[in-house]
């Protein structure tokens, strides 16, 4: 199993799955992605650097309760609704940039070593640390800097882990992130009411003028089961006139 996990083939397919969100820029696609990234790093740490357990589970938990304070927030803001109009220049140039800067981090791992860590797994933490530094760079909101966040803490964790496997830094390692969460959840919410308000008619006796209405989670989840449930309806009807059309 070790060996399985120390292969160049895993190591290259997390690092696809961390850049996958940075393409599509999409929270639906990016916490999901978080999780896998996290989920793969843990098992590594644990089985081919030998982080007894459970601190590699706890590092997966902590990264889950993380990406649910965020949703919970994402669920009452504006960001629930995902806007793809005009993606495809957008994402031809975020694969530009991370093509070079993946060349970048094969070239500049080259000169030094970072200590017990094999070369794979030192180049993949460093193109973790690379897609967080890309996703700072180029989001303008709270949602996708706490993402870039979220993914620049996974290698720091795992390495400082594996460098100092002592319970009391990844404990402290875990509120850290816990408290990353959160600020950046708070962070959504302000953003939400500093830019989305809306003027409001003074005959409207729930709210004062220019007060916005927050989204409740239930209305939140709601938007994102009928977005999710539209796009699987039109992937089918597509499948089936395509089918027709072949027929």
């Amino acid at each position: 199993m070790a060996a399985f996990w120390a292969s160049v083939p895993v190591h290259v397919l997390l690092g696809l799955v961390a850049a996958i969100p940075v393409i599509l820029w999409d929270w639906r696609i990016a916490l999901p992605g978080i999780l896998l990234v996290q989920l793969g790093t843990s098992v590594l740490v644990g089985t081919v650097y030998g982080l007894s357990a459970p601190w590699p589970a706890v590092h997966f938990g902590v990264q889950v309760l993380a990406c649910l304070i965020l949703l919970l927030s994402i669920l009452q803001t504006s960001n629930v609704q995902v806007r793809t109009s005009g993606e495809f220049s957008s994402r031809l140039f975020r694969m530009l940039i991370l093509g070079i800067a993946a060349l970048m981090v094969w070239r500049a791992t080259e000169g030094f070593d970072l200590p017990r860590l094999e070369v794979a797994t030192k180049v993949l933490f460093i193109w973790f640390a690379a897609v967080a530094l890309i996703t700072l760079g180029m989001t303008e909101t709270a949602l996708f800097g706490s993402i870039g966040l979220l993914m620049w803490l996974i290698p720091v964790q795992a390495f400082v882990s594996v460098l100092f496997p002592l319970p009391a830094v990844i404990v402290l390692l875990g509120i850290l992130q816990i408290l990353v969460a959160l600020a950046c959840s708070f962070l959504l919410l302000a953003e939400d009411d500093a830019l989305t308000l809306i003027e409001v008619p003074s005959t409207d006796s729930n709210l004062a003028p220019g007060v916005h209405r927050r989204h409740s989670i239930t209305s939140g989840a709601r938007v994102l089961g009928y977005g999710i449930g539209y796009w699987f309806y039109t992937l089918i009807s597509r499948r089936q006139n395509s089918e027709a059309k072949n027929g």
